[in-house]
């Protein structure tokens, strides 16, 4: 276990985690795709919570139109690319944590040889060619994966176990929308972002500990309401990813 304890000595006093729990936290592998408005808050929350090793897979750089909601960055860094001021920042922030960057964009080429250094996926992205992408390849590497996405004052949350042979993003949106259903379009507040990001990092923590999860299920935000609703998935017979 690393030597800075005190700073975890708030997590130590939870039932869930104590020494055994923040030693398999240290002990983990999570890959961040996307370090947005949904992984900024994802990769600080993993940081703080002493997660030993974090994957960042972004090719973005920082524009103005980003800082409304993607929080790790500020106006000096505009035009900077954002894996390497999230892995020097996130470093800073705990040194207990090792972060290692992919500044290239996923393809069906290279992601199953990035995804299999690591034991959790966070989806993270902002588009759906993107999580179908992710989508696909965790299934075919067999790898655990948290979905999110956000859209206006909106937000999704759920959680994919290919080795369970749970449902899949594809279940949930087996057709491409119509319409490009991203922020560029359609617009987004940013604490929707902030929410949805630190409920994945929820959800990736809780199941390396082995807590419950949403396993064929999907949760639904609403800001505007302040509500949640969380709905079962069901696994559709005929999906082309999660019925391999």
């Amino acid at each position: 276990m690393k030597n800075n304890l005190e700073r975890y000595q708030r997590q130590l006093l939870l039932k869930d985690i104590g020494e055994d729990g923040q030693q398999k936290l240290f002990d983990s592998k999570v890959l961040v795709c996307g370090a947005g408005g949904l992984g900024s808050p994802a990769l600080t929350y993993l940081a703080a919570a002493g997660i030993g090793h974090i994957g960042l897979c972004d090719f973005d750089v920082v524009s103005p139109s980003n800082l409304n909601r993607q929080i790790l960055y500020t106006p000096t860094e505009l035009g900077k690319q954002k894996a390497e001021i999230a892995k020097t920042k996130l470093e800073k922030f705990n040194p207990d944590v090792e972060v290692t960057i992919y500044s290239q964009r996923l393809t069906e080429d290279n992601a199953g040889d990035i995804f299999k250094n690591y034991d959790i996926l966070i989806d993270a992205v902002d588009n759906f060619p993107d999580r179908y992408l992710i989508n696909a390849s965790a299934y075919k590497s067999s790898m655990p994966l948290v979905c999110g996405a956000v859209c206006e004052f909106e937000g999704i949350l759920t959680t994919i176990v290919p080795k369970e042979n749970t449902s899949c993003f594809q279940c949930i949106y087996p057709f491409k929308p119509s319409t490009d259903l991203t922020s560029k379009t359609f617009g987004i507040f940013g604490a929707i972002a902030g929410i949805i990001g630190s409920m994945q990092a929820l959800e990736t923590i809780k199941f390396i500990l082995g807590l419950h999860c949403l396993r064929n299920k999907i949760l639904i935000f609403n800001g505007i309401e302040n509500t949640y609703r969380v709905k079962d998935v069901v696994k559709r017979k005929n999906c082309k990813i999660c019925q391999y």
